[in-house]
């Protein structure tokens, strides 16, 4: 196992003890070995990887909404959903939970995610790489067994699996997309669960800017 070295980045000082690799359908998450981390409580490593599944658009992408840039950039409202498809909501709040995008926005990258089917047919060539860092606001845990992902407003995939959320601890799940359409996009995760109380927890993440190539 490799041990961390310092001094490094975050995602660094996170030593790998296993790797999930995931299907935009499916997730088994592997938890990493965990280390205290400055201002984060302990911290605990999980992976996503999600496929845009919405046909390639050969015509020229539309702009944004706004500059995604500009302060207090909204998408605006979600295109209308298939029938029985989950729909998203605005950034919330819980007394439990909050959740931190690195980097935000999210640079294309282009660099190949080979590990899953869906993003190694060729044009799915366009990838973006992020954190979330979802923290513990209480001495609380939180079991996350639900995940609902969203890009530009429409419901992708539904993943199941625990993430375990330590007392005052932090997950860092390292997430991917992969599309075949090179424009800006926007993602979101809603995050499903119960507290060690048994009562239930839900908060939908920060809209993800991914920038275009």
């Amino acid at each position: 196992m490799p041990k961390p070295r310092s001094p490094l980045p975050l995602f660094a000082l996170l030593s790998l003890a296993g790797l999930a690799l995931m299907s935009c359908d499916q997730q088994l998450p592997t938890a990493a070995t965990v280390v205290p981390a400055e201002g984060l409580g302990t911290v605990t490593e999980y992976f996503i990887t999600v496929a845009d599944e919405t046909p390639v658009d050969p015509t020229p992408a539309p702009e944004p909404p706004r500059d995604p840039l500009a302060p207090g950039w909204t998408p605006g409202s979600p295109p209308r959903p298939a029938p029985g498809a989950p729909i998203p909501t605005p950034p919330s709040t819980h007394q439990r939970v909050s959740i931190r995008i690195d980097p935000d926005p999210v640079p294309h990258s282009g660099k190949p995610i080979t590990d899953v089917a869906a993003c190694r047919r060729p044009e799915m060539k366009y990838t973006w790489y992020y954190e979330q860092l979802i923290h513990a606001e209480t001495g609380v845990p939180v079991d996350l067994s639900e995940r609902e992902n969203f890009l530009d407003g429409v419901f992708t995939s539904r993943i199941g699996g625990s993430l375990v959320l330590k007392a005052n601890g932090t997950i860092n799940l390292h997430t991917r997309w992969c599309s075949g359409n090179a424009r800006f996009h926007y993602a979101q995760t809603r995050f499903k669960g119960k507290d060690d109380y048994g009562q239930p927890v839900e908060i939908s993440g920060p809209w993800v800017r991914l920038m275009a190539p």
